[in-house]
């Protein structure tokens, strides 16, 4: 079964999936204040906006993931890369916003984030499984 279909079948996960989408967009192209994020994050070796990038984009790459209802490798590796690549197109967006800039860093975070989203549906459908 196609992506779109199975987006036509769980059209409240579809919509969850847009909302995340959405909300990220919106948290992404709208201003910041100035020092609004600690410099450095947990175990000081990533600034805190690598984190935030991160977690924002594993929500995204869990909730394309389960819009699909993804069960196979490559199902998953195409929730993940849509999130990823959303999450380089806002890059782009933000590279010609006088008030963002640009980060191959935070392109970086974002997928690796959008992985860990997949890691995290790929165990809670095997719990799903195992209990039945």
């Amino acid at each position: 079964m196609n992506p779109i279909t199975r987006l036509r079948e769980n059209p409240r996960w579809a919509a969850v999936a847009l909302g995340c989408a959405l909300g990220v967009f919106a948290a992404s192209v709208a201003p910041t204040p100035p020092g609004s994020l600690a410099p450095m994050g947990p175990l000081g070796v990533v600034g805190l906006d690598k984190w935030v990038h991160a977690a924002g984009y594993a929500g995204l790459g869990f909730a394309f993931a389960s819009a699909v209802r993804a069960r196979g490798r490559d199902e998953v590796a195409a929730a993940v890369l849509a999130a990823g690549a959303f999450g380089a197109g806002i890059e782009l967006v933000q590279a010609v916003l006088p008030y963002r800039s640009f980060g191959v860093a935070d392109a970086g975070a974002n997928l690796a984030g959008a992985v860990l989203g997949g890691v995290v549906w790929v165990a809670a459908v095997r719990v799903a499984d195992a209990r039945g």
